[in-house]
């Protein structure tokens, strides 16, 4: 590497901090917090040079935490502090607040997120937006009225008054089968509690030169009624519903072994599926209708614990490696929580007590087309989990389910842990009135104890329900 005086000497003066080795830069850039990182490229040339060299090889920022809105908080004068939201560095122990686009951060409430630092977030309106809350760029979904069981009624300025959501099977993805109840007419920003379970992005956005529009996405929605699931892609008007009438999906996973497309340049697009009973399915994403899908796991019993609390537990699909899964039940307890800051008692609500892990790995038989010839899933008890996770940390909740490497356990965050976020049965009134289930579990003892870096205080606050971001600096 050159030192300060040989650039000097070849300089004719004396070096500045845009002389600086670029390798050099990469390297201070890596070390910087998430503030000091957005302003770096603004300095001068070279140093948005070397930003735009780093990219995404830049070292990966710690999972976030993204906190409730604080309706007291005071953060600069108008409505400043109504479009911040809030992230907790769980490596870092400290707190960020981030400036966001419009709507307001307070307005909207998050569906979903990805690897890959986007958001998936429901205004008030219940409409989709694309969201990196790092760097702000957005990208608009098409909207929930496109989806079959869904209309929307609009005033004389054209915007939306309330929607009916309608209830009904049918053969090929539409509505124009049995109605099975009546319509039920909500308020524009009721819709989002109703309709959307999970949303998992599948392929992040990328700009298009030379427009610099966004393209190359797609979004694979789990939605009610019945747990369809639902996709749109980069261009599309309107959602289109999966071949699916009849089953039940609570979770799905991006697949990292995607194959290269036929063009040996494009990875093909593929995703597992979950069903209630534990089935997995993979589908390919880039077929035209995505409606083929091939079995992959059969069903994953639980236990008789987990049996007994059906209604409270939750089942998460990760892919740890290519051709091995592993499934997550979280196992739920009734429990009044009273805290004093409350001005009135809690409502009896369910909080996590545990995890069940069930593993699964591909085999020569699992091209079958019937669950009887699929591998079958295995129960993974306390001591085979650090064996299993390898020191990794799983992050449950509204996010995409991931297993995520952890350097040492250093800066509050632990191996063999389950980081987890609440993402039961939404309503309007439990999102601002009931405390959420947001913690650590500790696999090798299963104890529980409030995420690190003094959030509990944050907790205190309901509203947007707190879910896990995996920040990036790249748009």
């Amino acid at each position: 590497m050159p030192t300060m005086s040989k650039l000097a000497a070849a300089g004719g003066g004396p070096p500045g901090w845009a002389d600086l080795p670029r390798d050099l830069l990469v390297s201070v850039l890596d070390r910087l917090p998430v503030p000091d990182r957005l302003r770096f490229p603004a300095v001068c040339a070279a140093w948005q040079s070397a930003a735009a060299a780093a990219g995404s090889a830049a070292a990966p920022l710690s999972p976030w935490l993204m906190l409730p809105f604080n309706p007291t908080a005071r953060r600069g004068g108008g409505d400043a502090r109504f479009s911040e939201a809030r992230f907790l560095s769980l490596a870092e122990g400290r707190a960020y607040a981030i400036r966001q686009p419009a709507p307001a951060a307070s307005d909207r409430v998050c569906v979903g997120s990805s690897p890959d630092g986007w958001l998936v977030t429901a205004d008030a309106c219940s409409e989709l937006q694309l969201l990196n809350p790092v760097t702000g760029a957005q990208v608009r979904l098409p909207s929930v009225a496109t989806l079959p069981f869904v209309g929307a009624s609009h005033g004389a300025d054209g915007r939306v008054v309330s929607y009916d959501l309608r209830c009904c099977f049918a053969d090929e993805g539409g509505c124009d089968g049995e109605v099975l109840i009546p319509p039920e007419t909500l308020a524009p920003d009721r819709l989002r509690y109703e309709v959307y379970e999970k949303a998992v992005l599948v392929a992040a956005p990328r700009r298009i030169a030379p427009s610099g529009c966004w393209g190359g996405y797609a979004v694979l929605l789990i939605c009610q009624p019945l747990s369809r699931l639902a996709v749109a892609r980069a261009g599309d008007t309107e959602w289109t519903l999966l071949g699916t009438p009849a089953r039940c999906w609570v979770d799905a996973a991006v697949r990292a072994s995607s194959e290269d497309g036929a063009d040996g340049r494009q990875r093909r697009q593929a995703v597992y599926t979950m069903d209630a009973a534990g089935c997995v399915e993979a589908w390919d994403m880039d077929a035209t209708p995505a409606a083929a899908s091939r079995a992959i796991a059969p069903p994953c019993c639980c236990s008789a614990r987990a049996c007994a609390m059906s209604a409270a537990s939750r089942r998460y699909l990760v892919e740890l490696a290519p051709g091995h899964l592993l499934q997550v039940h979280r196992l739920c307890g009734a429990a009044h929580a009273r805290h004093t800051w409350e001005p009135r008692p809690e409502r009896v609500e369910y909080t996590t007590t545990g995890v069940e892990l069930f593993e699964w790995k591909a085999g020569a038989a699992a091209e079958a087309r019937d669950h009887d010839h699929l591998p079958r899933w295995t129960r993974v008890d306390g001591k085979s989990s650090s064996r299993v996770l390898g020191g990794r940390a799983l992050f449950l909740g509204k996010n995409t389910s991931l297993c995520v490497p952890v350097d040492g356990g250093g800066g509050g965050l632990r191996g063999n842990c389950v980081y987890f976020t609440d993402d039961g049965p939404w309503s309007h009134e439990r999102c601002h009135e009931v405390a959420p289930d947001v913690g650590v579990l500790d696999l090798a003892v299963g104890s529980y104890r409030p995420p690190p870096g003094g959030a509990a205080r944050d907790l205190l606050w309901k509203w947007p329900p707190p879910v896990w971001v995996f920040p990036s600096l790249a748009d």
